[in-house]
């Protein structure tokens, strides 16, 4: 058959070696594809196809296609009763397309991915699916049957996590857990990250703002990653998980002092004026350099980064005479209770006073016991009205 120029109707001369068809009159040069191999055909459609969109988790242990219905069709009901050609026909059909469909036996593990990634991107999903399915997916069955033969304890750390975070606490204390299904998957995503910052060296994220943007309670997050820590710690002794290289302790604290500082102003924004924030804020960072804060080789490197950075930002109020109303702000902020942050504080000046905690000086010095001093009456009448 003659192939016709669509510009000029001219008569087109074929070169197969090119693959193309070159018109006689005008010039003008198609494409002329002859085979499969030219269409990409064989491999959007034969054995070795890569072209159509997969589930990147179909090769997970617990995702399985289809086969609970007989393809070659039942020929009586339940009841005994002989099925007629039509019904026959109809469940033939449907057992063939139920042999073809992929469905996921731990479909939470699928939810709980989805929820990391609409919280914290696409990428942050893909660094932390090890630990995704630690938590989302149910033990292989020869797992199962080894976790069985264990101790209690390590058999109770062995249950699949998604299980124990989302019945946490029973009919007594249900604030332990989400009160419906997507808010347990939140607690577990947010756990599942900022376990993954130190683990996996994903990106360090602010646990606190988080809690706060989606209504996840300290409780919650403590238990879920708690649970989630100790399972993957317990398939590692078992050998079923790699062991995390886990971040560096300098940096890891470095992280926490950011975090905690940026959590301080926060609090603090709305209860100070912009110039006075500004003045506090540079005396803490002074202050937490004096005391050699971040660091894993400071006197107080046992005590949670946090915890300190409370602590050194009351005291710097107090020099400041500021202290007063702030004392319940500033603990929040550094997730710790306000009797908790004054009992850490007064073991502080302690160790200052037995001349153990030299660097300190900043903070329990002279002109700051004048502060102290002037202040502490207004700290008492704060203390009774609360």
């Amino acid at each position: 058959m003659e192939l016709k120029c669509d510009e000029c109707g001219g008569k087109l001369e074929l070169d197969n070696a090119r693959a193309e068809a070159v018109c006689g009159d005008c010039g003008v040069v198609f494409e002329n594809m002859l085979t499969d191999a030219d269409t990409n055909s064989g491999s959007s459609l034969g054995e070795n196809r890569h072209n159509e969109a997969v589930n990147s988790g179909a090769d997970a242990p617990g995702a399985k296609h289809g086969t609970r219905m007989n393809v070659w069709g039942d020929q009586v009901d339940a009841h005994g009763n002989r099925l007629n050609k039509a019904t026959i026909r109809k469940f033939r059909d449907l057992a063939r397309k139920d042999r073809a469909t992929q469905r996921d036996t731990d479909p939470m593990y699928t939810s709980l991915m989805a929820t990391i990634q609409e919280m914290f991107g696409a990428d942050m999903a893909r660094a932390v699916e090890l630990l995704a399915r630690a938590t989302g997916r149910k033990l292989k069955p020869w797992q199962e049957a080894r976790r069985r033969t264990l101790g209690s304890n390590e058999k109770r750390m062995l249950k699949c996590p998604k299980t124990a975070i989302c019945r946490a606490g029973g009919k007594e204390h249900p604030e332990l857990r989400g009160a419906t299904e997507k808010d347990n998957l939140q607690i577990m995503a947010l756990a599942i990250a900022s376990i993954a910052s130190k683990w996996f060296h994903t990106i360090t994220i602010n646990e606190k703002m988080l809690m706060e943007s989606y209504g996840i309670t300290q409780k919650q997050f403590v238990n879920a990653k708690k649970i989630i820590r100790q399972h993957y710690m317990a398939r590692i002794r078992m050998k079923w998980a790699p062991q995390p290289k886990q971040l560096h302790a300098a940096a890891a604290r470095e992280d926490e002092m950011d975090k905690a500082a940026h959590n301080l102003e926060d609090a603090l924004a709305s209860r100070l004026a912009e110039a006075d924030l500004g003045t506090i804020m540079d005396a803490f960072f002074e202050a937490m350099s004096d005391i050699g804060e971040p660091s894993v080789d400071a006197t107080t490197s046992n005590v949670p980064i946090p915890m300190v950075a409370g602590c050194v930002m009351y005291k710097v109020l107090q020099s400041m005479n500021k202290g007063k109303g702030n004392l319940n702000t500033v603990a929040k902020a550094v997730n710790c209770s306000g009797a908790g942050l004054k009992s850490r504080l007064a073991n502080m000046e302690e160790q200052y006073n037995s001349g153990k905690f030299p660097e300190a000086e900043t903070l329990f010095g002279s002109s700051i016991d004048e502060a102290k001093e002037s202040s502490s009456k207004a700290e008492s009448e704060e203390e009774s009205e609360e």
